[in-house]
């Protein structure tokens, strides 16, 4: 069987980190989470010499090894640490990383499939605004335009649907992509994964009563986590201005289509050649200034 590499899309607060460890939850699959930063760090938390693993183990140096083996050996690195693994989920995101890595595993004959996981505006506005976080529509439609910019052919997850049907969207997703589909598939705090970075709120299902780094009274509130939730009514929620946008806005409107149809962008939705080139820039500056300063301050 060849050797798999899957990336999750999506913009920030998406349910990536989740979709990540479900998908992974078999003996076969291995998590590694937002594995770009490693290499490319941008806060504080990645510079660390030994990376905090999502195994739980303060002594693991799984991804100390990993960074060892560096950057383009990557996958290589982990498909050799773990023998018994025949597929990664890489939930980076950044459409830079996915592209050229695609590009990198594809030479080398890897199998590479592409998922995007998605959440209406409503909902990611509210995940902005609740964390105090600004410019969300420019956020959101800035990342699917990129990422339609950069892949093709990719698999459109609904992050509502995912919570409401996880099981039948797990089993349907493992059927085009040719992965063992398994009956609770999505309580991905049953396995141990050493997913790297990624979203808190996501990774704190991961330890329960048998893990030894949880106090004993955190039980009770570490269990309450471990169950998938869906909240709806997010739109009452948001400050008039944004539900404007959020009816009336024409590029979030084509960009939903696209998502809801999973249908190709017309090319106005994609960014241009120029266009690109100067996001080029611009995420190349970024790096440098992530590299520089982002050991003192998260800057992004």
């Amino acid at each position: 069987m060849n050797k798999k590499v899957f990336f999750i899309g999506g913009s920030s607060y998406s349910g990536s980190t989740m979709l990540d460890m479900m998908l992974s939850n078999s003996p076969e699959g291995f998590s590694a989470g937002e594995v770009y930063a490693l290499f490319r760090p941008y806060r504080p938390i990645n510079f660390e010499l030994k990376p905090k693993c999502g195994c739980g183990n303060p002594d693991c140096d799984f991804w100390f090894k990993i960074r060892k083996a560096g950057e383009k050996h990557l996958y290589k690195a982990i498909f050799r640490q773990m023998p018994e693994v025949s597929f990664i989920v890489d939930s980076s995101k950044e459409p830079w990383w996915i592209k050229q890595q695609s590009e990198y595993l594809k030479s080398q004959g890897i199998d590479v499939f592409h998922i995007l996981i998605w959440k209406e505006p409503a909902a990611f506005a509210y995940s902005m605004h609740k964390r105090v976080r600004k410019h969300w529509k420019k956020f959101w439609k800035n990342y699917h335009r990129l990422y339609f910019s950069f892949i093709k052919n990719y698999i459109v997850i609904s992050y509502s649907d995912l919570v409401k049907s996880p099981e039948i969207l797990l089993s349907d997703l493992c059927r085009k992509t040719g992965l063992v589909f398994h009956s609770g598939k999505e309580k991905y705090w049953n396995k141990k994964h050493h997913t790297l970075f990624g979203n808190k709120s996501a990774k704190i299902h991961l330890y329960g009563k048998n893990e030894e780094s949880i106090e004993q009274d955190n039980f009770e509130r570490q269990e309450s986590h471990q169950t998938i939730y869906h909240n709806t009514g997010y739109l009452d929620l948001l400050p008039d201005e944004i539900k404007h946008d959020i009816k009336n806005d024409p590029d979030l409107k084509k960009i939903v289509s696209v998502l809801k149809d999973e249908s190709s962008p017309s090319l106005d939705i994609c960014f241009s050649s120029s266009q690109l080139e100067l996001r080029k820039i611009s995420w190349a500056i970024k790096l440098v200034i992530g590299r520089v300063l982002g050991r003192y301050w998260q800057l992004f």
